[in-house]
C-alpha cells in the first residue's frame, strides 16, 4: 500500500510538473503576444501621427494677413535699408529699357529660388509644392507695390517721366523681392 502511495505521489508530482510547464509555456506565449501587441500599437500610433501630419492643413499652404504684413515689411526694409532706393535710382539712369525689363522677371526668378531654397525645398508633399507659385506671385506683387510706394514717398520726381519711373521701379524691385521673401520666412508660420 505504501508503494501505491509513492506511485500516486510521483505520478501526481509528474502531473504537477507538466501543469507547471504548461503554465510557463502559456506565460511565455502571453508575454510574446503582449510584446507583439505593444509593437503593433506603437506602429499604429506612428501611422496615426503620420496620417495626421499628411491630412492637417500645412501653414505654407495659405496666405494670411500676417503673411502680407510680413512681406510688406520685409519689402519696405529691403528697399529703404541703407537707402537702396537711392542706389536703384542711380542704376536706373545707367540702364536702358531692355535691361530694366529683364530686371522684372529676374526679381521674380530670384524670389522663387529664394523661397524654394529656404523653405519649400524641405517639403516633400507635392500637394503643397503647387502653392509655391501662388505665394511667389503674391510676394512679387507686394514687392512691386512696396517699391512703388517707397519711390513715391522718397523720390519727388518719380512719376514725372514714365520710362524713368519704369526703370527706377525695376532697379528697386529686386531688393524689395529679396526683402519680402526673407520676411515671409522669418518668424515661422502659423
Amino acid at each position: 500500500m505504501a508503494k501505491k502511495k509513492v506511485k500516486r505521489a510521483s505520478s501526481t508530482g509528474n502531473k504537477l510538473n507538466e501543469i507547471l510547464k504548461r503554465i510557463k509555456n502559456l506565460e511565455k506565449m502571453q508575454t510574446t503576444e503582449l510584446r507583439g501587441e505593444e509593437e503593433q500599437n506603437e506602429e499604429l500610433e506612428d501611422l496615426e501621427e503620420e496620417i495626421k501630419k499628411l491630412t492637417e492643413p500645412h501653414p505654407l499652404r495659405k496666405i494670411t494677413y500676417k503673411d502680407v504684413a510680413k512681406g510688406s515689411l520685409g519689402a519696405f526694409i529691403g528697399v529703404v535699408a541703407h537707402y537702396t532706393f537711392v542706389y536703384g535710382i542711380k542704376v536706373a539712369h545707367d540702364i536702358d529699357i531692355v535691361r530694366a525689363t529683364i530686371l522684372y522677371p529676374l526679381a521674380f526668378i530670384i524670389g522663387g529660388i529664394f523661397l524654394y531654397a529656404t523653405g519649400y525645398r524641405k517639403i516633400r508633399v507635392t500637394k503643397i509644392l503647387w502653392f509655391l507659385p501662388i505665394r511667389l506671385i503674391i510676394l512679387y506683387m507686394i514687392a512691386i507695390l512696396t517699391a512703388l510706394i517707397v519711390l513715391i514717398l522718397f523720390q519727388p520726381e518719380f512719376m514725372h517721366n514714365f520710362w524713368d519711373a519704369y526703370k527706377q521701379l525695376a532697379a528697386v524691385t529686386l531688393t524689395a523681392m529679396i526683402g519680402a521673401c526673407a520676411a515671409d520666412l522669418i518668424g515661422g508660420t502659423e
